[in-house]
């Protein structure tokens, strides 16, 4: 399960933001319920920031231009289909490893 694209959204609003707090409710979140909650709050939060025309640094549309939302709908399908509470939790792991990972890269970028 790669979860690149979920990790791109999360890393745009962290850039665009400096909002940490999905990445970090989603890496510790305890259930898959709230894991979906979590990612249904930061693509809420993406939706508006996109539709607003606000998205101003140039690593987070950077990140936005990479970003495919059909992989997006797919990788949400992936995290609702783990069953193992161990997998789920690796998985979101690996989500906001690889969300803190884009966002400082283009941070790096931005200097």
């Amino acid at each position: 399960m790669r979860m690149d694209n979920l990790a791109k959204a999360l890393a745009i609003l962290i850039v665009e933001e400096g909002n940490y707090s999905y990445v970090d409710r989603i890496g510790y979140a305890p259930s898959k319920g709230l894991a979906l909650f979590y990612i249904r709050e930061a693509l809420r939060d993406l939706h508006s920031l996109i539709r607003s025309g606000e998205v101003k640094a140039e690593g987070a549309k950077e990140l936005l231009r990479g970003l495919d939302f059909n992989n997006v709908y797919k990788e949400i399908e992936d995290v609702e289909a783990l069953e193992d509470r161990e997998d789920l939790r690796e998985a979101l792991s690996v989500l906001a490893s690889k969300a803190l990972t884009l966002s400082a890269s283009a941070l790096k970028r931005g200097w």
